[in-house]
């Protein structure tokens, strides 16, 4: 067991495109990684899990973003996933970066992912991957070998 701490980072809010569907499927997604991760011995934040903005609703946005900013900078990885735009993924990786946390963005094949989030120093990897299947099985694979 590594002890060591995950934070899963992703869309939370529906911008109207991909509809609330998507942020749905999405947050099953990010369990998934969670139990991949706790699977292989890491202690796992998953932001939805605690100020999720339908469920928790009444928490404060200044206590979202102190207790998301708190969270990353306890946390060893921030598994990222940037398949689609978000402006809290990108303040997360941002804050990684400023408290010397790594981070590893998850992404589909063939999806164009801006090259400032793909530049920040804090990632240390990129995981493409062609279904959630296939993210699945490849991120279980890195965060095997992360701490060797």
């Amino acid at each position: 067991m590594t002890g060591m701490r995950v934070y899963i980072s992703g869309p939370l809010t529906n911008d109207g495109n991909d509809g609330a569907d998507r942020i749905e499927h999405l947050k099953k997604f990010y369990e998934n990684i969670a139990k991949v991760c706790e699977q292989k011995g890491y202690i796992v934040y998953v932001p939805h899990l605690h100020t999720d903005p339908v469920i928790h609703a009444s928490v404060s946005p200044r206590d979202v973003y102190n207790i998301d900013v708190r969270e990353v900078a306890k946390a060893d990885l921030v598994l990222a996933y940037v398949g689609q735009p978000s402006h809290g993924v990108g303040a997360e990786v941002e804050r990684a970066f400023h408290t010397g946390t790594k981070v590893v963005l998850l992404y589909e094949q063939g999806t164009k992912i801006s090259r400032l989030i793909r530049g920040c120093p804090a990632v240390v990897a990129e995981v493409k991957f062609t279904g959630e299947e296939d993210g699945l099985r490849q991120i279980g694979l890195f965060i095997g070998s992360f701490n060797e």
